[in-house]
């Protein structure tokens, strides 16, 4: 007898083979550019614009700070629903988004080469500054954060500061000490290098919640570090005054930009930047950052007319804004990066082989490489290149990946359209139906579903995958009945955001639309060995419980109809976590009702108490 949810093993297989040949395709396609280039260098450059249309802060942007861990920033989209004649109406969506923490993230830092990721660096860049440049960017960033957000303090210096070389140093400290080479500064970016790089912290951006908790950044960071910095310069120091005005955000982007001339090292500066970025997801999983001890070797002095350039970004102020407004909403980033993993057209209770077939392929000695790995996570969607390289830099790589294994992440609609990223189905437009038909894909009925937008669909579908099948037209709701055979197209479309400002106005950012890429990677037609130790179509979790979540959502108002009994009673659904949930008996046509809600927000607490 044939089983109403899984797919059969002839199926199953051919769905794992699907997804590793996809990504062994994908590895052919690396290899084959990095004969010629750099993978990650080429993306380092897509940072200058990546994303033109990703909104900014406003400069009278009005926050919530009535929480004692962070503080809130607001705004309303607004979503297009149908292209063509028809009476359904766009719909207005609230976004929040996190602009300040209650706590650092620890980056540890350490000569051990087995704590972090090494990326190889090119002929001129021989030293690794990575660490010192982050360091940097959380100052930068933090500074052009004050000047956004209202009622931030600082940055102010306080009087921790790194020591300087020279002055006498123990022999006995001599091992373990870092001397880092400032070049030719003046005492202002002497201070500035002082505080950003004590071990104690010599700085700080701080905002006060309503509830008088002093808050941070969204880049505040605690250090620990196996050796110590020492400072050079060119000009022998004498005690900088601790109270020096600190640094400003221009004038530090001045700084390092001296620093990045100095060294010759502005490709690891925006490699620096990239891991910066991923600085609040580190956070936001509790995670520590592992980094290495800094290697600076020191450097001849050049004629001062020829290390004056203008500083990076200075005039590229925008692209920045746009990639701190990015880097603060954690969740979305995280939604990025796993969107690697979506493949359009698998089905919620077959995407277990499509991730199976996936890791069996990376998890396989052809990319145990690092770098290898990371080049071919980067080439299925080049445009999230810069936030894969940041990602493995920072270790987040090992989360998103145990993720997408497990097939749990979680999509952000407003971050997708933001990014012209495909995360979901529910993205999709709303097929075209026959003139006859007298059915409408599962898919399709979700879709309508969340655009008709009824009290009990404002929430898109938690996870990305489409639910299997076809429903008959006269078991669906009114909505999707009234639509199913609409002359109109009706697909998801963004429309624009209006910020919450202060004084109870709203900013407009008008932003166009922007089609979802395709995902590289196509199963080639060659001979490829495919490796099925992995393949394991009996305890398939992954499909079990992205089916079970998509089938709640889709039948928790109104229930299963009759035609889906057997659906309904399959162990996969069955299960569910209620005494009172009954299987469908007699010729109703609903009978879950509510007790599926109820499960929902039970499994949803218990995976987010989880992470």
């Amino acid at each position: 007898m044939e089983d109403a949810v899984r797919p059969n093993e002839e199926a199953f297989k051919a769905m794992f083979e699907r997804g590793y040949c996809t990504w062994f395709s994908l590895y052919e396609m690396t290899i084959a550019d990095t004969k010629t280039h750099l993978l990650w260098w080429d993306c380092l450059f897509r940072l200058e614009n990546a994303f033109l249309d990703y909104p900014c802060f406003p400069k009278n942007l009005e926050i919530d700070a009535s929480f004692s861990n962070t503080v809130i920033a607001m705004g309303i989209s607004t979503w297009k629903t149908t292209q063509g004649f028809c009476d359904l109406p766009s719909f207005d969506q609230e976004f929040l988004i996190p602009v300040a923490s209650d706590r650092p993230t620890t980056l540890a830092i350490s000569d051990s080469q087995k704590s972090t990721f090494m990326f190889p660096r090119n002929a001129i860049e021989d030293d690794n500054h990575i660490t010192l440049l982050i360091l940097a960017w959380t100052y930068i960033l933090s500074a052009r954060w004050a000047e956004i957000i209202p009622g931030v303090s600082g940055p102010e210096y306080n009087n921790c500061e790194a020591e300087w070389a020279d002055r006498n140093i123990p022999l006995e400290c001599a091992s373990t000490t870092v001397i880092i080479d400032l070049g030719d500064i003046d005492d202002d970016a002497a201070r500035w290098w002082a505080a950003v790089l004590a071990l104690e912290g010599g700085w700080d951006a701080s905002i006060s919640s309503d509830k008088g908790h002093i808050l941070h950044s969204p880049w505040y960071t605690k250090l620990v570090s196996e050796k110590r910095f020492a400072l050079s310069r060119g000009t022998t120091s004498l005690p900088l005054p601790t109270q020096r005005h600190a640094a400003s955000f221009t004038t530090a982007l001045g700084y390092l930009s001296h620093y990045c001339e100095f060294h010759k090292v502005a490709q690891q500066s925006h490699a620096a930047l990239a891991a910066t970025l991923l600085l609040p997801v580190a956070r936001f999983d509790n995670r520590r950052v592992q980094l290495p001890t800094p290697r600076v070797h020191h450097r001849a002095r050049l004629n001062s007319e020829t290390t004056c350039r203008a500083p990076i970004w200075s005039d590229n102020l925008i692209q920045l804004d746009r990639l701190l407004t990015l880097s603060c909403n954690a969740v979305g980033t995280k939604a990025l990066l796993n969107s690697i993993f979506f493949e359009p057209g698998v089905a919620c209770n077959i995407c277990g082989a499509w991730l199976q077939g996936t890791f069996a392929f990376l998890d396989s000695d052809i990319v145990q490489d690092q770098s290898i790995l990371l080049s071919v996570l980067m080439k299925r969607d080049p445009s999230l290149g810069f936030l894969w390289l940041g990602a493995f830099i920072t270790g987040a790589q090992t989360c998103a990946l145990q993720e997408a294994r497990q097939a749990w992440w979680k999509i952000d609609l407003h971050v997708a359209a933001w990014t012209g990223t495909l995360m979901s189905f529910i993205q999709e437009p709303v097929s075209t139906l026959p003139l006859r038909a007298e059915d409408i894909s599962r898919a399709d009925e979700c879709r309508l579903m969340y655009l008709s937008h009824s009290q009990y669909y404002t929430v898109p579908p938690l996870f990305p995958f489409a639910p299997f099948g076809s429903t008959a037209i006269i078991d669906t709701n009114i909505d999707v009945r009234q639509h199913a055979r609409c002359k109109a197209s009706h697909s998801l479309e963004y429309e624009g955001l209006k910020w919450r400002c202060r004084g109870g106005q709203r900013t407009a950012s008008i932003i166009p639309r922007i089609p979802s890429r395709a995902k590289d990677g196509q199963p080639t037609d060659g001979n490829i060995s495919v490796t099925y130790n992995n393949l394991d179509n009996e305890d398939d979790d992954s499909s079990e419980m992205v089916t079970r979540n998509i089938f709640t959502w889709l039948r928790d108002e109104d229930g299963f109809p009759v035609a889906e009994r057997a659906i309904r009673e399959h162990e996969w659904i069955d299960n569910l976590d209620s005494d009172d949930d009954c299987p469908i008996t007699g010729d109703a046509q609903s009978t879950a009702g509510g007790n599926l809600h109820g499960w929902l927000l039970k499994a949803m607490t218990r995976r987010s108490n989880s992470l």
